[in-house]
C-alpha cells in the first residue's frame, strides 16, 4: 500500500529528553478491526560494545520501559542495525556472546548482522544468532552459495493487534572485505557465502525487492528495512540511499555502518519519500520511529540527552564485567600523553583519514617488535584512545579488540605502493583501510582522482591511472618498486585480504601468525619504551609521516 509524502518537521519532547523529528503523512492504513494506537520502533546501530558509553544500554533499557509505559508494551519494538557485538574488551574476551546476553536482557526483537558481527568467525556468529540470541537476526541478502538459500530469515512480520509490520534485514556486501574474507571461504579460498554483491548493485536491489514483495504478499501493511549499509564513505552502489532509490515498497529504512546521526527522506524508485534514520555510534542516540495506523503518519526522532538508567540492567552488566575485572584492570604501562584517534581541534574521528600519534605508536610497535623494514596498520583496526595515566589491559584491548595475529611478509616496492594507494582511494572521506606507517613516509596528492579498481568482493585489482600516493620514502630513501622489503602487519591484512588488501596474500611469509596484536602493543610499550609512552608521541597529529599536497587548504596557506 502507498504511504505518503513529507509534510513537514515536528519538534516534540517526550520524557524530558531532547528530540528532533521528521513526520510523514499518508492515508489511514488500518482496517476497522485493527488497533490503531501508535506503533513505536526504538533502534540502535554500531554500538560496538559501548555498553556504558553515552546513553548506554542501561539508559536504553530505561527509555524502552518508559516508552512501554506510555504506548503499551505490545506496541514497542526494539531493533538493532548491526555492529553491536564487537569493538571492546567484553566482546573480544567473550567472542561477542556477552553482548548478545545484554541484548537479550534488554528484550531486543530484531537485529541484522553488520560486517563486524562476523569478526569472531562466521560459524561463531551463526551459533550466537541461532542458539544464544532470543531475538531474530534477519538478512535478505546473506546467501549460502552451496544451497542458494538465505542463511537467515529475510524478514519477519510482527502483528500489532491487527496491523502487520514487516522487518526486512539487509547486510552490507562490504562484509566480504571489511571483516576477514577467509571467514566466508572454504580451505581452498572459494567463497561459501555471498551478500549479493555486484558493482552495479543490481543483485542487492533484487534481493531487497524480492523480500519486500514477499512480505507485502504475506500481508504486511508497513515495511521497515533494517539495514547495515550506510552512506558516507561506502561503496556507492551499496548505500542505503542507493537501495531506496532502486526499490519500492519500503516505508522506513533504519540504517547503520557509516556511523551517521541522521533522519531524512530519500525518494524511492517511484518518487515516493522514504524515511531514512541512523543513530551514530556507541549509543550516542536512541532512534525512535512512530507509525500511526490511524492516520498513516510515520515520524522519526533521535533521543540524545536521556539520563535515566535501569537498575536491573546496570546490575546485569556489572556482573558480566566483574568476571573479567582482574584481567582488564591490570595496569600494563603509563602514558604521559593522550594517544588519539580523533582530531583534537574538532573532535571528529581522524584515524581513518589522517595521521595521529596513536597510529604512529601502533605502526612503530609492529615494525620494531617484528623487526621489519616497514610497519603498516589500517585505521579501521585502531578503535579507541589511550588517556594519560595508568594504561590497563582493557585500554590495550579496546585499541586492538580484534585479536589479530602478527605477521611479517616479503613485499616488493610496487606492492607496498599499491597498498598505500588502496588505503587512500576514498581520501578525504574516511576509509577503514587508510594506512598508518612506520619506517616509511608518503604524500597524498589530492588533485589526482583515485583510479583504484576493485572486484565485486571489494578486493584490489589494480590502478588504472596516476597514483595519488607520491614521494614514498623508506627509512629516508626513495621506495624502489623492484626491491623486496619486509612488512609487518596483522593476518587480516597480510594473509586474508581484509579491506581488499590482497596484494600480499601469495607472498613469502617470514613470520606467520605469531603473537596477538594487542599483546605486541603491550610488549612494545614495556620492553622498548620502558613502560612509559611519552617522548616522540606528544603531537596528536603524529610525526608528519603522511603529507597532504595540492589541497585547497595547503594552497591557501602557501
Amino acid at each position: 500500500m502507498k504511504k505518503g509524502k513529507l509534510t513537514g518537521l515536528l519538534l516534540s519532547f517526550f520524557f524530558s529528553v531532547s528530540l528532533s523529528a521528521t513526520v510523514f503523512a499518508a492515508p489511514a492504513a488500518a482496517d476497522q478491526t485493527a488497533n490503531t494506537e501508535p506503533i513505536v520502533i526504538l533502534h540502535t546501530n554500531d554500538a560496538h560494545c559501548g555498553i556504558d558509553d553515552s546513553i548506554g544500554y542501561a539508559g536504553l533499557a530505561a527509555c524502552k520501559a518508559e516508552m512501554e509505559a506510555g504506548y503499551g508494551a505490545d506496541r514497542v519494538t526494539l531493533v538493532d542495525a548491526g555492529d553491536a557485538i564487537q569493538g571492546g574488551a567484553i566482546g573480544t574476551l567473550s567472542d561477542g556472546a556477552f553482548l548478545v546476553d545484554i541484548m537479550n536482557q534488554l528484550g531486543y526483537d530484531i537485529a541484522v548482522p553488520g560486517n563486524h558481527e562476523f569478526d569472531y568467525g562466521t560459524e561463531n556468529f551463526l551459533e550466537l544468532a541461532q542458539e544464544r540470541a532470543d531475538y531474530s537476526y534477519l538478512s535478505c541478502n546473506f546467501l549460502d552459495l552451496r544451497t542458494g538459500a538465505s542463511v537467515l530469515p529475510p524478514y519477519r512480520i510482527l502483528d500489532y493487534d491487527g496491523v502487520q509490520v514487516a522487518y526486512v534485514g539487509i547486510s552490507t556486501p562490504e562484509s566480504l572485505s571489511k571483516t576477514t574474507p577467509a571467514y566466508f571461504q572454504d580451505e581452498n579460498g572459494s567463497f561459501l557465502y555471498s551478500f549479493c554483491q555486484g558493482a552495479d548493485g543490481v543483485p542487492l536491489y533484487t534481493a531487497v525487492q524480492t523480500a519486500v514483495n514477499a512480505a507485502r504478499t504475506e500481508g504486511a501493511d508497513y515495511v521497515v528495512a533494517v539495514g547495515h549499509l550506510g552512506n558516507g564513505g561506502i561503496t556507492p552502489a551499496y548505500t542505503s540511499e542507493a537501495v531506496i532509490s532502486h526499490t519500492t515498497g519500503i516505508d522506513v529504512f533504519i540504517d547503520g555502518h557509516s556511523h551517521e546521526a541522521c533522519e531524512r527522506t530519500v525518494a524511492n524508485a517511484s518518487g515516493e519519500d522514504v524515511l531514512l534514520a541512523q543513530t551514530g555510534t556507541k549509543l550516542a542516540a536512541i532512534g525512535k520511529v512512530v507509525i500511526d495506523p490511524a492516520t498513516g503518519e510515520i515520524s522519526a526522532e533521535l533521543i540524545t540527552d536521556y539520563t535515566e538508567k535501569d537498575p536491573a540492567t546496570e546490575v546485569f552488566i556489572q556482573a558480566l564485567e566483574e568476571g573479567f575485572s582482574d584481567i582488564l584492570n591490570q595496569v600494563v604501562a603509563t602514558s604521559e600523553v593522550t594517544l588519539t584517534t580523533a582530531d583534537p581541534a574538532t573532535g571528529e574521528r581522524r584515524i581513518r583519514n589522517g595521521e595521529t600519534n596513536l597510529g604512529d605508536l601502533v605502526a612503530d610497535a609492529y615494525r620494531i617488535v617484528m623487526d621489519a623494514d616497514i610497519g603498516m596498520v589500517n585505521g579501521g583496526g585502531i578503535r579507541a584512545d589511550i588517556e594519560p595515566g595508568d594504561v590497563t589491559f582493557e585500554d590495550i584491548i579496546n585499541v586492538h579488540p580484534y585479536g589479530n595475529e602478527m605477521c611479517v611478509v616479503e613485499a616488493t616496492g610496487q606492492e607496498i605502493l599499491d597498498a598505500l594507494e588502496l588505503g587512500v582511494m576514498n581520501y578525504p572521506l574516511e576509509d577503514g583501510g587508510f594506512q598508518h606507517v612506520s619506517g616509511l613516509t608518503f604524500s597524498i596528492d589530492v588533485s589526482v582522482p583515485s583510479s583504484v579498481a576493485l572486484d565485486d568482493t571489494g578486493a584490489f585489482v589494480g590502478v588504472n591511472g596516476a597514483y595519488r600516493v607520491t614521494d614514498v620514502m623508506v627509512n629516508g630513501e626513495p621506495l624502489d618498486l623492484n626491491r623486496t622489503y619486509t612488512v609487518a602487519s596483522h593476518n587480516y591484512m597480510i594473509k586474508e585480504g581484509g579491506s581488499g588488501f590482497n596484494m600480499f596474500m601469495d607472498n613469502t611469509l617470514i613470520q606467520d601468525c605469531t603473537m596477538l596484536d594487542n599483546q605486541l602493543l603491550i610488549d612494545y610499550i614495556t620492553d622498548y619504551l620502558g613502560g612509559t609512552i611519552g617522548s616522540g608521541y606528544e603531537n596528536p597529529y603524529g610525526e608528519g609521516r603522511i603529507r597532504i599536497i595540492n589541497s585547497a587548504e595547503a594552497q591557501a596557506a602557501a
